[in-house]
């Protein structure tokens, strides 16, 4: 018994333009817009919606099969993602490092086989390489959608059975746990998994669900009102977003607002819907999975190593991707999509497998030693040679700071708040009693902890206790939503009032700003009469190595020959920021180590040792493991080496 079609709702098509071209705005660095990422939550409530009627209609008339339900949608989705594939491999193959390289692998083979969003879930943390340099990151959407497809037939299939009215209820119940879910990750700290998963984000296509199974309200009067209602919550979200926990809550206003122009009657004279249903936003909402698709990839494409937030060459990618768009829904999703080759389930079944066969095994030789010899070849070979160096150097940073982090660097004891979740614990942790008594006490971020990196090799035989926080200044303050270095004035008196206080370290990336918070911790250190000194900042530049080596190699030189680089590559004023924190330390009787003026030279900063050295930065801030060698050299004979001879 074949199922009754699907009502197209031209509407719909122009609520995607809107939620198509909110994504694009707001990836191409609008201010205006700062909310426009919003629009993968209209989508993800439209599929929900849509997919709903079409599983229950099939359900009703007792003729829904499963698996062409699968195939049909595998159907829609795969033809467009092939050359959006295509277009990434060939700029991973000319952009990448062997590092970044060798992570493009992974990505695409989790994009083609619909398993992106788990793949970039694990990849976060505070070293992940920077999100707009990954070409396929936008394709955890569409795993979301794939996993979503799978999970909803047989759902609907068990609901099914205990009729329409307990279907909605049980989709009730289920979104209901996956938003408080979502909202128990985000409060636990875990937003990477609330924003990636399907479980947190399934209530975004169950809501949608529901409105499906729901009768459309039969008062015509009220369809202009709800549609404005609807799209004003969308567009106050899009236009007035001010950041906060997301998505959870955060989501709900793009949600509702999709749900209630969803269930608005028909109203034929409104005019909201009447615009809705405009040819041109009608053309870009149809298009607007391919757009979607391929927009990303071009805006990181165009910028490989950093998408600067600007309203320049991004702007460029806008009308671009749409073109692009409209070629890739032309040529490959509308001759699948109608063709009637690929109508029949086996035909269907017959091309999925092949195309997912090639994914494969492209996927599977991107890491051979063919394909890295192929890229030799290839355009920009020597500014690949830099980036990988810089890869290298990351990977190797990050070893060292693991064995840090567990405890196996001798003569360092390390203890961060970002695994100590209380004050008791911290204080049990900083009073070992192992630690022997020539230790110090070294107070500060991760650029702190790149100075314990650095005094390990310089000062093989000293001792030092680490009390760390990334992001954070070392004083108790709020930095965004998050506290840093909880109670530290009363951890300090702690130790003071025990006779465990050892003299203490101050040392930080010095955020402009966030420095002046120090001032509090300097004034607690001073009453206690501790020995203290602080370790000024060192160069942090607005942008990473791997963006100056890639600029320069459109240029057609190298970061060598660019290097060293001045205050005009640096984020904030490193020499007033050093200089005002000098004069807060000796306010308070604490000593100071310049030491931005100890690595740069009349405000120079060597990137390279040497004229044939290693690379001394992996980002736009930390030392290398080279860097830290080089840092340690120079710590002899400084401040910090009468400090520790006491």
């Amino acid at each position: 018994m074949s199922a009754a079609p699907i009502a197209y709702r031209h509407e719909l098509d122009g609520l995607r333009a809107i939620a198509v071209l909110a994504v694009l705005g707001y990836h191409a660095g609008y201010n205006d817009v700062a909310g426009g990422f919003i629009g993968v939550d209209v989508f993800l409530v439209l599929s929900g919606y849509l997919i709903t009627q079409q599983i229950m209609i099939g359900l009703d008339a007792g003729g829904f099969a499963p698996l062409r339900f699968w195939l049909r949608r595998a159907r829609r989705l795969l033809p467009a993602m092939v050359p959006v594939l295509a277009f990434a491999l060939v700029a991973a193959l000319i952009l990448k490092g062997d590092g970044a390289f060798a992570d493009f692998a992974g990505h695409f083979l989790s994009a083609g086989f619909f398993y992106s969003n788990y793949q970039f879930a694990s990849e976060a943390g505070y070293f992940a390489r920077a999100s707009d340099t990954n070409l396929l990151l936008h394709t955890w959407s569409l795993s979301l959608e794939w996993q979503f497809y799978l999970i909803m037939p047989p759902l609907l299939m068990i609901l099914h059975r205990f009729g329409r009215d307990a279907t909605i209820l049980g989709l009730i119940a289920i979104s209901a746990a996956s938003l408080a879910y979502s909202e128990i990750l985000i409060r636990a700290g875990n937003a990477n998994w609330a924003f990636y998963a399907t479980p947190p984000r399934f209530w975004e296509f169950a809501a949608g669900g529901v409105v499906a199974l729901l009768p459309r309200l039969a008062l015509p009067f009220a369809g202009p009102l709800l549609r404005g209602a609807g799209l004003a919550l969308i567009f106050w979200m899009i236009l007035a977003y001010a950041g906060g926990p997301f998505p959870g809550l955060g989501a709900g206003l793009p949600v509702l607002g999709t749900l209630i122009i969803l269930i608005a009657p028909e109203s034929p004279r409104d005019p909201l819907r009447l615009m809705l249903s405009w040819r041109w936003m009608q053309w870009v909402g149809q298009r607007s999975y391919a757009i979607y698709l391929i927009h990303w990839p071009l805006m990181v494409a165009i910028t490989p190593s950093e998408m600067n937030q600007s309203e320049g060459i991004l702007t460029v990618a806008i009308p671009v991707s749409i073109l692009l768009g409209h070629l890739i829904y032309r040529f490959a999703e509308t001759p699948v999509r109608t063709g009637s080759g690929f109508r029949e389930s086996r035909a269907i079944l017959r091309h999925g497998t092949l195309t997912l066969a090639v994914i494969a095994a492209i996927g599977l030789a991107l890491p051979t030693a063919a394909v890295l010899a192929l890229r030799e070849a290839l355009p920009l070979s020597t500014t690949r040679a830099t980036i990988t160096q810089i890869d290298r150097a990351r990977a190797d940073y990050l070893d060292l700071q693991d064995r840090i982090s567990a405890g196996d660097m001798p003569n360092a004891r390390y203890c961060s708040f970002d695994d100590i979740a209380s004050t008791d614990a911290m204080l049990a942790c900083l009073t070992d009693p192992t630690t022997p008594e020539d230790t110090v006490l070294l107070i500060g971020d991760s650029h702190g902890r790149d100075v314990l990196a650095a005094m390990l090799m310089a000062y093989p035989g000293q001792h030092v206790t680490m009390l760390h926080q990334s992001s954070c200044v070392p004083a108790t303050y709020i930095r965004g939503r998050s506290l840093c270095f909880d109670a530290l004035d009363r951890i300090i008196e702690t130790l003071a009032a025990r006779g465990a206080l050892p003299p203490v370290i101050l040392a930080a990336r010095w955020w402009q700003g966030e420095h002046e918070n120090v001032s509090a911790t300097l004034a607690t250190l001073d009453a206690v009469d501790a020995d203290t000194l602080v370790i000024g900042p060192g160069p942090t530049f607005a942008s990473p190595m791997e963006t100056h080596a890639t600029e320069a190699g459109f240029a057609g030189t190298t970061l060598r020959a660019l290097a060293p680089l001045g205050p005009e590559s640096f984020a904030f004023d490193i020499a007033a920021t050093s200089a005002d924190l000098a004069a807060r330390a000796a306010s308070r009787g604490a000593e100071f180590l310049d030491r931005y003026a100890m690595v740069c030279t009349g405000g120079a900063c060597p990137v390279f040792d040497g004229a044939t050295g290693p690379i001394l930065y992996f980002d736009e801030q930390h030392l290398s493991p080279a860097g830290l060698a080089w840092f340690a050299a120079m710590l002899e004979d400084t401040e910090l080496s009468a400090f520790l001879e006491r």
